[in-house]
C-alpha cells in the first residue's frame, strides 16, 4: 500500500447467527473458513440488543443506548453527541457511502457522516441488477474509501438462493446464498489494500423445518378466534397483561422450558420466530470477522467480545484514532479485556414494561424485566441452550450481575433522548409495517 491509510468495506448480514455462520450447524460456510485463514474471526461477539437499530447504532458509534440515544425501533432517533464510523472516516478524507435496508432509514441519523446513504426497498436483493451494479462500482471505485453494506436476505421473511431446495433450511439456504454473493463481492476486493469486516447485527429464531415447530408456531400464535379478529398470540399477550403479568406471573419460564422438545440439535424458539422479544444467545451472538492488511491472521477466537467493540477495531485497523470515549476496546490490539456485555430486548411496539435488559459476563447471562418480574441466570459453560434458569441456587451472582445492569439502565433513565418529529415517528411506523415488524 506504500504507506497509503486502507479501504474498509464493512458489510452486516442482518440476523446473521455465529453458530451458523461458522457451519457448526447447516452447511459447511467457504466465506467463514476464507475469513478464518486470512485474518481473525470472532466467534462470540455479543449484540448490544434483540434488534436493529439500536445494534447498529451501537457499532456504528462504539456506545451503548443509554449514550447514543437509539434505545428500540421506536425511539430511534441518534444523539447529536455520538461520533459515527462514517464520521471518523470522513475527517480522516475517506469516501463514504452506505448502502442500506430494514429499519435504518436517515430519520434515524444513521446517515451521519455518509457522503451518500442509499436505501433499498426490502425486495432489493443481492439476486438482483442492484448487486452486479454494487459489485461494479465498488471495483472501480478510488481510494481511500469506507463502504457500509446491509444486507437483509437473512431476516424473517428470508430470500433465498435459486438453487434452494426442499432439504435445506430456510434459514440456513439465505445465509448460504448471501454469502455466496459475498465471495463474489470479495473477488473484486484487494485484501492487500482493503479492510473487510463482516458481522451480524444480532441472531435469529426461525422455522427449523420439523413439523412439531410447525405446528407450535400456527398454534400458539396463527389460529383464529371464533367470531373476533383476533389470533392465538393475541389472546395470549392479553391474557399475560390483563391477569398474569398484574400479578407477578411470568410466562417465560414456561415457553422456555417448551424449548426442552426441541427436534434439532441448535438452539431455538419452540413457538417463535424472528427476534426481539429475549436475549438468547441465538438472538445476540453473532459473528464478527476482519481481515486485510496489518490484521493478525488469528483464525477462529472464542473470547467474548462486545459489537460496541467494531468502532475502535475498524478504525485502528485503518490507523485512526478513537474520536472521544468509547465503550469498545480495539480488539486487534493484542490480549482481549473481558467485559461486560450488555444487551437488552426492546421488541417492535414501544410498549417498555415489556422490555428485557441484561448482562453477559463471566460465563453467566442475567436477564431481569424492566417493568416486569422476569428474573434468568444461566450458567453457560454447562448450560450453553439456556435451558436452566438458576437464579435461586446463585443469588450472590444474581445481586452481583444485576448491580451491573441496574447501574446501566439508571444511564439510560437519565438520557435526554433527541425529540422525534410526527413526520418522522409516522414514516417509521409505515416502515415497520412494510417490514413485517408490525
Amino acid at each position: 500500500m506504500n504507506g497509503a491509510r486502507p479501504n474498509v468495506l464493512f458489510v452486516c448480514v442482518d440476523a446473521l447467527r455465529s453458530d451458523f455462520a461458522f457451519g457448526d450447524y447447516g452447511c459447511e460456510k467457504p466465506l467463514f473458513e476464507f475469513l478464518q485463514r486470512e485474518g481473525t474471526a470472532f466467534d462470540t461477539m455479543v449484540a448490544a440488543a434483540s434488534s436493529t437499530t439500536p445494534c447498529v447504532a451501537s457499532y456504528m458509534t462504539g456506545t451503548y443506548p443509554p449514550d447514543h440515544g437509539v434505545l428500540s425501533l421506536r425511539d430511534f432517533s441518534l444523539s447529536a453527541d455520538a461520533t459515527t464510523l462514517a464520521e471518523a472516516f470522513g475527517a480522516a478524507g475517506y469516501d463514504t457511502s452506505a448502502s442500506v435496508t430494514g429499519p435504518i432509514t436517515d430519520d434515524t441519523g444513521l446517515d451521519a457522516g455518509f457522503d451518500r446513504y442509499d436505501y433499498r426497498e426490502r425486495d432489493t436483493t443481492v439476486y438482483t441488477d442492484w448487486f452486479d451494479e454494487y459489485r461494479a462500482e465498488l471495483d472501480e471505485a478510488d481510494g481511500p474509501w469506507f463502504r457500509y453494506l446491509h444486507l437483509w436476505e437473512a431476516h424473517v421473511h428470508k430470500d433465498l438462493p435459486p438453487d434452494a431446495d426442499d432439504e435445506e433450511i430456510d434459514y440456513d439456504a439465505a445465509v448460504r446464498g448471501v454469502f455466496e454473493k459475498l465471495q463474489r463481492l470479495l473477488a473484486v476486493v484487494d485484501l492487500s489494500e482493503t479492510v473487510v469486516a463482516i458481522t451480524g447485527d444480532h441472531g435469529e429464531a426461525f422455522r427449523d423445518g420439523t413439523w412439531r415447530h410447525s405446528a407450535s408456531i400456527i398454534g400458539f400464535n396463527q389460529v383464529p378466534i371464533p367470531f373476533t379478529d383476533k389470533r392465538t398470540r393475541n389472546v395470549r399477550s392479553d391474557v399475560y397483561d390483563q391477569y398474569l403479568r398484574p400479578r407477578g406471573i411470568e410466562t417465560e419460564e414456561w415457553y422456555n422450558a417448551l424449548r426442552k422438545a426441541s427436534a434439532t440439535e441448535f438452539p431455538n424458539a419452540f413457538h417463535r420466530i424472528g427476534h426481539g422479544y429475549h436475549v438468547y444467545d441465538f438472538l445476540t451472538r453473532v459473528p464478527f470477522a476482519v481481515a486485510g492488511p496489518g490484521v493478525p491472521a488469528r483464525g477462529r477466537v472464542s473470547d467474548q467480545v462486545r459489537s460496541v467493540d467494531i468502532f475502535p477495531t475498524l478504525l485502528s485497523a485503518a490507523g485512526i484514532d478513537s474520536p472521544g470515549a468509547v465503550a469498545g476496546q480495539d480488539l486487534l490490539a493484542g490480549s482481549i479485556e473481558h467485559l461486560p456485555a450488555h444487551v437488552r430486548a426492546v421488541g417492535a411496539s414501544g410498549e417498555r414494561e415489556r422490555w428485557l435488559d441484561g448482562v453477559r459476563y463471566e460465563g453467566w447471562k442475567y436477564v431481569q424485566g424492566r417493568d416486569r418480574e422476569l428474573c434468568q441466570l444461566f450458567d453457560l459453560e454447562s448450560d450453553p441452550k439456556e435451558l436452566e434458569n438458576v437464579a435461586d441456587e446463585h443469588p450472590e451472582v444474581v445481586a452481583r450481575l444485576r448491580d451491573i445492569v441496574d447501574e446501566h439502565v439508571a444511564r439510560e433513565r437519565g438520557l435526554e433522548t433527541a425529540a422525534v418529529s410526527e413526520g418522522a415517528e409516522q414514516r417509521m411506523t409505515s416502515r415497520l409495517e412494510d417490514l413485517g415488524y408490525l
